[in-house]
């Protein structure tokens, strides 16, 4: 197997470790809300396995200096907001960390017109891989805190109506060559994703 066939299956490889971990807390979250049938999504998990997309990694820019650890949200807003001449979008969802640690966490990243990854927090080594939201929409994007997926309050708006017309970004690549329903949890008659 050549190194690039090598890279790709250990991307691909990565990427459905993540969207597994995904899975898992939509399947654990199924039964633990009581959402109204009415809304768009059941969980901040179910909306990213419908909306979610892959995205690849890559290595950081050599004049990139890294921003404060642990604000991820609010870093990767700053850096797309000063580099939206680029074409680069604001992006959330979870990441596989960089070799060695192989820890899930929510996180935000910058997403390139490519569909490449430029991390601005972890700027000394980029995940392995991201899985994630692009948001096209600066309106949305987080000034400070918490996340649009881990902020009560920025999360239940999505939750309840979805993201506005044309909010996303077509950037990155789908979670399942079939779309990404597939991924989703069986829901009860109650519910269903829109």
């Amino acid at each position: 197997m050549s190194d690039s066939a090598s890279q790709t299956a250990s991307l691909s490889a990565a990427e459905d470790g993540l969207i597994d971990y995904i899975r898992q807390f939509a399947e654990l979250s199924q039964d633990a809300y009581h959402i109204p049938a009415s809304w768009s999504y059941r969980s901040q998990f179910h909306l990213l396995l419908a909306l979610g997309r892959r995205f690849t990694p890559a290595t950081s820019l050599d004049n990139l200096v890294g921003m404060p650890d642990r604000l991820c949200y609010s870093n990767a807003a700053r850096y797309a907001r000063a580099h939206r001449d680029e074409g680069v979008v604001y992006a959330e969802g979870f990441a596989l960390t960089h070799a060695g640690l192989d820890v899930y966490l929510p996180h935000a990243w910058i997403v390139r017109p490519d569909g490449t990854v430029l991390d601005p927090t972890w700027d000394d080594a980029p995940g392995r891989a991201y899985v994630g939201i692009p948001v096209a929409n600066s309106r949305l994007w987080p000034v400070e805190g918490g996340g649009l997926l881990q902020d009560f309050d920025r999360t239940l708006p999505l939750l309840r109506d979805g993201f506005p017309h044309n909010a996303l970004a077509d950037l990155g690549r789908p979670l399942t060559a079939s779309g990404s329903q597939d991924l989703l949890p069986e829901l009860g008659e109650a519910h269903s994703v829109h």
